[in-house]
């Protein structure tokens, strides 16, 4: 038993590290384009036939007149989204996670071999619940969060430099995509540009690459009750980290 559950604990650790990590890194504000000078008038000349439009750039840009910072500006009013993380790694089965956030308060369920876990973290109070339903227990250990919430720090990815490439569509939601490094690691973010929450994030390493998607978004409001842990469970006190 007592192997089980420090195998538990470090399975969840790593899982948080990658929600986190997967929902920080966004884009920085692109500089406006500076106008072009105007040229003095010349005499009226003979109309011609109308010149046919060029063809749209191979990659778009940004709507006119909006920042990317603009549009990470909007992550600051999503008070309370839930969502499923799918995440593959590099000769492993695809892991889906039930996320839901709300204020500063993060709920990550996932099962795996038939077995349930679900982690409850509180930012302000620095806590965080390891639960495990059918053994009735939960771990309970204190922590120094990387980042208030996985929403808000969406808003640090112009941290990492990154340059914009282009938009893409994915499942009918208009992404701004992003490429930069964080640690060696080449990243590339698709921004869903109307609620500025990530949809796809690839992180290559040596090792090859790790794909994170995020689908079944909702941005509805979430019961309280969802990260608080039922009566009677038997808690574990665990070193802080």
């Amino acid at each position: 038993m007592k192997n089980r559950i420090v195998w538990l604990l470090m399975s969840c650790l790593v899982a948080l590290s990658l929600v986190v990590a997967s929902c920080a890194h966004p884009a920085p504000t692109t500089p406006p384009t500076t106008p072009t000078t105007p040229t003095a008038p010349t005499a009226p000349t003979t109309p011609t036939q109308p010149t046919t439009p060029a063809p749209p750039a191979t990659t778009p840009q940004p709507a006119p007149g909006e920042t990317l910072g603009e549009i990470l500006g909007r992550a600051q009013g999503i008070a309370s989204v839930k969502y499923d993380m799918v995440m593959t790694s590099p000769g492993q089965p695809a892991v889906t996670q039930k996320i839901e956030v709300k204020g500063n308060k993060m709920r990550i369920e996932t099962t795996q071999e038939g077995q349930t876990q679900i982690i409850l973290i509180d930012y302000d109070a620095r806590t965080m619940y390891v639960y495990m339903p059918e053994e009735n227990m939960a771990m309970k250990m204190t922590f120094n969060p990387p980042a208030k919430s996985a929403v808000e720090e969406v808003q640090s990815v112009a941290d990492y430099n990154p340059t914009v490439v282009g938009t893409e569509t994915i499942d009918g939601k208009v992404c701004l995509v992003v490429e930069y490094t964080v640690e060696g690691a080449a990243t590339k973010m698709w921004i869903w540009e109307e609620h500025a929450f990530p949809i796809r994030v690839e992180v290559t390493t040596a090792e090859g690459k790790t794909i994170v998607e995020y689908k079944n978004i909702a941005f509805v409001d979430i019961p309280d009750s969802e990260f608080e842990l039922p009566a009677g469970v038997q808690i574990i006190e665990m070193p802080g980290q």
